[in-house]
């Protein structure tokens, strides 16, 4: 938390509920991640049990959403911060809705690894390249949580930079399975269903890195053309060397 100063208020208990919604944020992060590759595998290893308990884990990501979203409003409450406390607990309540969202993606995924073995449909189409794209979000999403941890505002346009491939891969992935659209609709549809999941997932972990770039720099870069969201890390990469 060096970059952001947060040792210098004279409250320590200031300091360690800026800490503490910050870790729990992390923490959700992880859990969002680990619920898309559990649903990821669900779906392409045809694991109805997986899913099922995949699916019920998507509580517990709400729970998170909750508990830290109170927890930022107490803060926002008790403390009313100001400058980079502001933008942090700002950027924690907006990250833990894209965290939320992705969890929803994952859970869509678990109820279709579920709705597929009860219905004996077996893999879905196009399964390799489902699962080079899931392997390829799942490499983007470690990448934001990374970003998070260190505050690193590199890492975190690098991970923005990202979101272009991943929207053109879903693409080629999507008209790969067109062919199988005509035989087997509800199959082709599926892996639509996933494929989009992963895609969205993937937006999500884009729009985070820009809440990071936000809170270290204090530019809104949401919506902004990728050069501008290069220009603003680098800005905020200048501003904690000083």
């Amino acid at each position: 938390m060096d970059k952001l100063h947060f040792d210098q208020h004279i409250s320590r208990q200031y300091n360690e509920e800026l800490e503490q919604v910050r870790n729990d944020m992390l923490v959700m992060g992880q859990l969002a991640r680990d619920q898309l590759a559990g649903s990821l595998a669900a779906v392409l290893e045809g694991d109805r049990a997986r899913g099922l308990e995949l699916d019920a884990a998507d509580d517990r990501i709400d729970e998170f959403e909750r508990s830290i979203d109170d927890e930022a409003q107490g803060i926002l409450a008790r403390r009313q911060p100001a400058a980079s406390d502001l933008r942090l607990v700002i950027s924690v309540i907006k990250t833990i809705t894209d965290f939320e969202r992705m969890g929803d993606e994952a859970q869509k995924m678990a109820r279709m690894a579920i709705r597929r073995t009860d219905q004996s449909q077996g893999v879905p189409p196009q399964a390799e390249g489902l699962r080079r794209l899931g392997e390829r979000v799942l490499g983007m999403l470690d990448e934001t949580l990374a970003s998070l941890a260190t505050l690193d505002a590199k890492r975190a346009l690098a991970v923005c930079r990202l979101d272009a491939e991943i929207d053109a891969d879903y693409k080629a992935l999507i008209q790969a399975g067109l062919p199988s659209m005509a035989e087997d609709p509800a199959d082709a549809l599926d892996l639509v269903w996933a494929a989009r999941a992963l895609e969205r997932i993937g937006d999500h972990a884009c729009n985070i890195c820009e809440y990071l770039i936000y809170l270290l720099g204090g530019e809104d870069v949401r919506h902004a053309p990728l050069e501008e969201v290069a220009e603003a890390a680098r800005k905020a990469e200048d501003r904690a060397e000083r």
